[in-house]
C-alpha cells in the first residue's frame, strides 16, 4: 500500500511530549517521504468528528523542529471520547443512534487518510485500536 496522506491528532490531557511528538513526526515524514501529505485534526477526536483539520504545508514542515522546544499540543487537545455516545450527541458531533467509531472511520476514509497517528495516553490509543 502506498501511503499518500497521513493524519495526526493529540487527545487527552496536556503533556510535555505532545508538541515534540508532532514535530518529530512531521520532520521524519519530511525527511523520508516528503511527498506524503500531512494533515492534523484540531483538538483530537473532536476535530476528526467535526472535520476541523489543518494541512501541514511546506512552511510548517520547515519549522517543525521548533516544536521540540514547547510543551502542550500545537494542534490542540480535547477529552472527547468516541465511546461516550451521550456526550458526543450532546456536543452535536454525532446524531442519536449513530456509532461514533463508524462515523470517525468514515471521516478518515472521506479525508483519504492512509495512516492515523494518535498521540496521547491510554484512552487515546485504546480508542485508536477500537477504530482500527
Amino acid at each position: 500500500m502506498t501511503v499518500k496522506r497521513v493524519a495526526l491528532l493529540t487527545a487527552g490531557g496536556y503533556a510535555p511530549c505532545l508538541s515534540s511528538a508532532v514535530g518529530g513526526l512531521i520532520e521524519r515524514y519530511t525527511e523520508l517521504v516528503p511527498d506524503v501529505e500531512i494533515i492534523a485534526y484540531k483538538h483530537g477526536y473532536w476535530g476528526l468528528l467535526s472535520g476541523e483539520k489543518l494541512v501541514v504545508d511546506d512552511e510548517v514542515r520547515a519549522k517543525a523542529g521548533l516544536l521540540h522546544n514547547y510543551g502542550g499540543s500545537p494542534i490542540g487537545n480535547s477529552r472527547v471520547k468516541l465511546t461516550n455516545t451521550a456526550d458526543l450527541v450532546k456536543r452535536g458531533l454525532i446524531q442519536e443512534g449513530e456509532n461514533a467509531l463508524e462515523v470517525a472511520a468514515n471521516k478518515l476514509k472521506a479525508d483519504g487518510v492512509d495512516v492515523l497517528h494518535t498521540i496521547g495516553g491510554d484512552d487515546t490509543n485504546t480508542t485508536a485500536a477500537d477504530l482500527a
